[in-house]
C-alpha cells in the first residue's frame, strides 16, 4: 500500500515550508503565482488529495460547540474599501478572520470616517452589539478618533497604525528579515547596497530598519557605507529616483515594501538584471515576483491569537500602560529580481 502524500511530503519535494504548500494549494494571493503553479504541479504529479477526515473533524467540533470561547470582534477600516491601504490590509485581515472564526468568534467590518461615525456613536454601536475586541486597519484616521474610549475594549493594531494610544501592536520582524536578506546576498560579489524607505513608514519602524541595515553593513567591512537612504513617495515620477541612482550606482536595492515595477522600468531599471532588488516586507501581489520576505498568513494569525488571548484574559478595562510589540518572522522567497 503506497504511503499517503501529505503537505510535508510536497514541501520536501519543492524545498519550501509546509505553510507555503498549504497556502499555495488554497490559491492564496500571498504566494507568487509561479510558486503556486509549481507546487500544484508537484502535488498533482504525486497524487495528493486533501484528507476529508480533517475537514469532517473540524466541522464536528463546530457543531458540537467544542470551542474555547465566543466573542464578537470588530475590524475598523479608516478608509474606503477601494483605497490602497484597505486593499493591502485585506490580505492580512482575511487570515485574521479565519483564525478568529476558528476560535469561535464572529468578526464584523466597519468603515470609519468622521462623517459616518462619530467616536461616541461608534462606541455605542459596538457596545450594543456586544463587541469586545477591535482590530485597527490601515490608512489615514480622522483626528476625532483619538477621543474614542479605547480602554473599554481589547485592541490590537500593526505598526502602520499609531494613534498615540497604549495599543498593543504586531509587526514584521524587520531585524530578522534584514539579517536573512543580507545572509542570502552574501553569495554575490556586490558591494554597493542602497536602501529605499517609503515616506509614510512610521518613524519607529524606520529607525528599526535603518538600524538593522547599518548593523549588517558594519558587520561586512567590504560593503560600501556611503549610500544615502532614498525616501520613496507613492505615485511619484522617476526623475528624483534616477538622480539618486546615478549618484550612488547601487548594485543592490533593498526596499521596505514592494514598489510598482513600472516605477523602476520608467527609470530604466531591468528588474531581472542589475541592480538586484530585494523587499523586506512583501504583502501584496505584483506583476513581478519580488525576491524578499513574504508575510503570508502569519501576521493576520498572530494578530488574531493576541486579540483572542486579551479577550479571554479580560485585558480590556485596564489602566494606562505601555503598549506591547510582537514581532512576526516572514518567509524568504527567491523571486525574479535577484538577477543572474
Amino acid at each position: 500500500m503506497s504511503q499517503r502524500v501529505t503537505l510535508k511530503t510536497i514541501a520536501e519535494a519543492c524545498s519550501v515550508s509546509v505553510a507555503t504548500v498549504s497556502y499555495a494549494l488554497r490559491k492564496s494571493s500571498h504566494i507568487p503565482q509561479s510558486t503556486r503553479e509549481r507546487i500544484q504541479k508537484v502535488a498533482d504529479e504525486m497524487g495528493y488529495r486533501p484528507d476529508p477526515a480533517l475537514s469532517s473533524l473540524a466541522s464536528r467540533k463546530r457543531r458540537n460547540g467544542q470551542t474555547s470561547f465566543y466573542a464578537s470582534v470588530a475590524v475598523l477600516h479608516p478608509n474606503p474599501l477601494e483605497s490602497r491601504a484597505t486593499q493591502l490590509f485585506n490580505g492580512h485581515c482575511q487570515h485574521f478572520k479565519e483564525k478568529m472564526e476558528s476560535f469561535g468568534c464572529s468578526v464584523t467590518d466597519f468603515q470609519v470616517d468622521s462623517s459616518r461615525y462619530r467616536p461616541e456613536r461608534l462606541a455605542q454601536i459596538l457596545r450594543t452589539r456586544g463587541i469586545r475586541g477591535i482590530l485597527l486597519g490601515w490608512g489615514s484616521w480622522p483626528e476625532s478618533i483619538r477621543s474614542f474610549p479605547w480602554n473599554e475594549f481589547a485592541v490590537i493594531s500593526t505598526e502602520r497604525t499609531d494613534l498615540g494610544e497604549a495599543i498593543d501592536k504586531v509587526s514584521m520582524n524587520h531585524f530578522h528579515a534584514l539579517d536573512d536578506i543580507f545572509q542570502r546576498l552574501d553569495s554575490y560579489s556586490d558591494k554597493r547596497y542602497g536602501l529605499i524607505l517609503h515616506d509614510d513608514c512610521p518613524s519607529s519602524t524606520e529607525s528599526l530598519i535603518i538600524g538593522s541595515f547599518q548593523a549588517n553593513l558594519f558587520e561586512r567591512p567590504h560593503l560600501d557605507k556611503s549610500i544615502s537612504v532614498y525616501k520613496y513617495h507613492l505615485g511619484e515620477g522617476p526623475e528624483r529616483f534616477m538622480e539618486w541612482y546615478r549618484t550612488h550606482s547601487p548594485e543592490v536595492i533593498i526596499s521596505h515594501r514592494s514598489i510598482d515595477p513600472k516605477f523602476f522600468q520608467s527609470a530604466g531599471i531591468d528588474l531581472s538584471g542589475q541592480p538586484r532588488v530585494v523587499v523586506i516586507e512583501v504583502d501584496e501581489t505584483s506583476s513581478v515576483e519580488y525576491s524578499g520576505i513574504y508575510s503570508e498568513a502569519e501576521l493576520g494569525r498572530t494578530i488574531a491569537t493576541m486579540l483572542a488571548r486579551k479577550i479571554r484574559n479580560d485585558e480590556v478595562k485596564e489602566s494606562p500602560r505601555s503598549s506591547k510589540l510582537t514581532l512576526v518572522t516572514g518567509i524568504w522567497h527567491e523571486g525574479q529580481t535577484l538577477g543572474s
